[in-house]
């Protein structure tokens, strides 16, 4: 079986609970596991970006290296955090 680090964002353990739904139902059928990446955090888009640049730029980075450590690629389905 396929395996990806998931990273839901802070708005799919939230407010877009129902769309986390339907992409972990979607990748279920296609047989894609999704490994949640553990000890993620917020990718600070919703403020970070408006408070600190480098700070903008460290959030999404240090999942991103999460990731890398898990040596798997990341799934990251909210827009926000895609960005």
């Amino acid at each position: 079986m396929t395996a990806y680090s998931y990273y839901p964002g802070c708005s799919l353990h939230s407010t877009g609970r129902e769309f986390d739904a339907s992409v972990t139902a979607v990748f279920r059928a296609l047989k894609i596991d999704l490994v949640e990446l553990e000890d993620w955090n917020c990718c600070g888009a919703s403020s970070a970006h408006s408070v600190d640049r480098d700070l903008s730029l460290a959030l999404p980075a240090r999942n991103l290296a999460l990731a890398q450590a898990a040596g798997r690629d990341v799934i990251m389905p909210c827009a926000a955090c895609y960005n």
